[in-house]
């Protein structure tokens, strides 16, 4: 689990000052972007590999408004297993801990020059073996 805060700004508000909902994909990707990185693979990385990540899919339920101004905290983690695809969760908290909204995001690994599916970079595949460890570690 990684977690990126994020503050609302204006223009992502509408005349309520409520923020749109099309800004919530935003989140969960500068929460991606952050997450990868933390993890030592900036995406610049996997590109430069021959690899590309488009999306293919997104969810997002939304429980209660975010208003400009707020403090968010997206708190993301990889869900099941990493094969041609990889899947994000997301739930975005705000500042008195209200659930504001979950989603997902699921992407495809392509090969840049074919633009076929291809299996994940090594950094990526390394990724899942660490975090197996890391949960068999943590549940003993």
């Amino acid at each position: 689990m990684h977690e990126t805060t994020i503050r609302v700004q204006y223009y992502e508000t509408d005349l309520m000052g409520i923020v749109h909902h099309s800004n919530y994909i935003r989140y969960f990707e500068t929460a991606r972007t952050e997450y990868i990185r933390s993890l030592g693979i900036p995406y610049a990385d996997i590109e430069a590999d021959g690899v590309l990540m488009p999306i293919i899919a997104t969810e997002c339920r939304y429980f209660t408004p975010a208003r400009y101004d707020e403090e968010l905290t997206v708190r993301t983690r990889i869900s099941g297993a990493i094969t041609a695809r990889i899947r994000f969760e997301y739930g975005i908290v705000n500042a008195a801990g209200e659930l504001v909204c979950t989603g997902a995001t699921e992407l495809a690994f392509i090969d840049a020059r074919t633009r076929r599916p291809c299996r994940p970079p090594k950094t990526i595949r390394e990724l899942k073996v660490e975090s197996e460890e890391r949960k068999v570690e943590n549940e003993q």
